[in-house]
């Protein structure tokens, strides 16, 4: 089993395999080669997603993972991208998390990103639900959940997507702070945010701060994380308030177009942290 330990460094390169290419041994290999000490698991492994890994991918997984140099930052697993009032879906997703649990342990990362159901108004991220409405669904879902994570020494990363139920990090706040539990973090995509109407400095990153466990970089339309969107905030900004307050996770290239695209982000990503470090 892998060590459950904060990283080494202060933000790790991270980025999303199944973006990179079709296969796994492939994606690897590119992604150290352009930048990447850390990855983010969710498709294209053997043919199956996070949630369909056997024992066997796992081993198949760990084997590649170690002849790359490259460890999991987080099991980007849809935990929770299901309807609070279809029963059978929740509780489909209510059966996932023990496995996703086995494979965090197995693949070393204390870190498993889910979400808090669909955002039932559908349409555009600024479409925002009654949240308080369904909070006491996401209560009860969330809880015995929770409870898992706590036991196995896990953190659930409710990540800001705006087809769901938390898109912000005021959103993320309200159900951490209904569920009570500190198994419970964010995976903080601060460009979905954005498009859900939340500033990320210093509007978004106020409600998370000290919960931020993983973090999602998406490109402005120059293909720069040199600014947040359209904004004028820069990720080396976000990346500071994170590291004042202790932050010492990944940030994970995630949307940046092509597999060229992603690893010209990687490769950005990564000469940004290092010059910080060598500064």
């Amino acid at each position: 089993m892998g060590s459950l330990s904060p990283f080494a460094g202060q933000i790790e390169p991270c980025i999303f395999t199944d973006e990179v290419a079709e296969e796994f041994e492939e994606a690897c290999r590119l992604c150290a080669e352009n930048g990447a000490t850390t990855v983010e698991l969710r498709g294209r492994l053997f043919g199956t997603d996070v949630t369909g890994l056997t024992d066997d991918h796992l081993a198949r997984v760990q084997a590649t993972l170690a002849r790359y140099g490259l460890r999991v930052a987080v099991i980007a697993s849809p935990f929770g991208k299901c309807h609070h009032n279809r029963p059978e879906e929740v509780a489909r997703h209510l059966s996932l998390f023990p496995r996703l649990v086995k494979l965090a342990r197995a693949l070393g990362t204390p870190l498993i990103r889910g979400f808090a159901f669909w955002n039932p108004e559908g349409g555009t991220d600024a479409d925002r639900p009654d949240l308080a409405a369904v909070l006491p669904a996401i209560v009860e879902f969330l809880r015995p959940v929770a409870r898992q994570a706590e036991a196995a020494g896990v953190t659930l990363c409710l990540e800001t997507e705006g087809a769901t139920m938390t898109g912000t990090g005021r959103e993320c706040r309200q159900v951490i702070d209904a569920v009570g539990s500190p198994a419970l973090g964010v995976a903080w995509d601060v460009r979905n945010a954005l498009m859900c109407g939340e500033m990320p400095l210093p509007e978004g990153y106020e409600p998370v701060r000290g919960l931020v466990r993983h973090v999602h970089v998406k490109p402005n339309r120059e293909q720069s994380l040199r600014t947040v969107g359209d904004t004028r905030i820069s990720y080396a900004e976000v990346f500071e308030a994170l590291l004042a307050d202790g932050y010492r996770g990944a940030a994970s290239i995630e949307h940046w177009g092509s597999p060229e695209q992603m690893l010209a982000g990687l490769r950005e990503l990564s000469d940004m942290l290092r010059r910080r470090r060598s500064g």
